[in-house]
């Protein structure tokens, strides 16, 4: 192959990538919590900019226990030179589990202050499914206890998944993935860290036009800063 036909090439891919960026960013995801959960219990979506993380309450005491998803090379082993990005996003490769506990109380500012994030949504979901997601992920990052990888950069010990990444399924995916677990309605494309919570339809009809603020939140945004640097606070 020529030269002038590999650039070419190479021309076609980043101006596919970045058309579709432009056109995928438009589209936030929207997620509703269930309504009225049984034994409500506040799980939390920490946005880090492009990426996001699920914070779930640990069994015991004051602590939450954060998982993520991503891919192994690029998010655990911080291989995240500029091409690298083709290699991520245009064919599948193996995934990551992150995992981490922190020593918090389950409160948004305190969180907020602590990890060092671009935002926190809290989300209430009942205990049971809570437990149970969390028991899940668990068992998922036990599976693979003999392939932990300690990142520095981004302070989680990583695990192979067994689910491929890709541009398709990729952090936001697997939190999208999370959320309906939570029994949560999410819907949108979940490509970007674009996360907006919205009120069901009798919950605003309970409230008095004028009277409040409007209660969406929004997480995420692309393009963001990348910002993932973090406190001391973990265990």
């Amino acid at each position: 192959m020529s030269r002038r036909l590999t650039i070419l090439l190479q021309l076609i891919v980043v101006g596919g990538i970045t058309l579709a960026g432009l056109v995928l960013s438009s589209c936030t995801t929207s997620l509703t919590p269930p309504a009225d959960p049984v034994d409500p219990v506040a799980v939390y979506i920490v946005d880090y900019g492009r990426h996001t993380s699920l914070l779930l309450p640990a069994e015991e005491g004051d602590r939450l226990v954060e998982y993520a998803y991503g891919e192994w090379q690029w998010f655990a082993l911080d291989r995240a030179r500029w091409h690298d990005v083709f290699r991520t996003l245009l064919w599948p490769t193996r995934g990551a589990l992150g995992r981490w506990e922190w020593d918090l109380p389950p409160d948004v500012e305190t969180i907020r202050t602590a990890i060092l994030c671009e935002d926190v949504l809290e989300i209430i979901v009942a205990s049971q499914r809570e437990r149970a997601l969390l028991m899940r992920l668990e068992a998922r990052h036990a599976q693979h206890a003999d392939t932990l990888h300690y990142q520095p950069r981004y302070r989680l010990e990583f695990v192979h998944d067994d689910d491929e990444y890709h541009l398709f399924h990729n952090c936001n995916h697997a939190l999208a993935e999370w959320l309906r677990e939570l029994d949560c309605e999410v819907h949108g494309w979940a490509i970007f860290a674009d996360f907006i919570v919205q009120e069901r339809e009798e919950e605003r009809a309970r409230r008095h036009a004028g009277t409040e603020a409007r209660s969406d939140r929004r997480v995420g945004g692309y393009p963001r800063v990348w910002n993932r640097s973090r406190s001391t606070t973990r265990r």
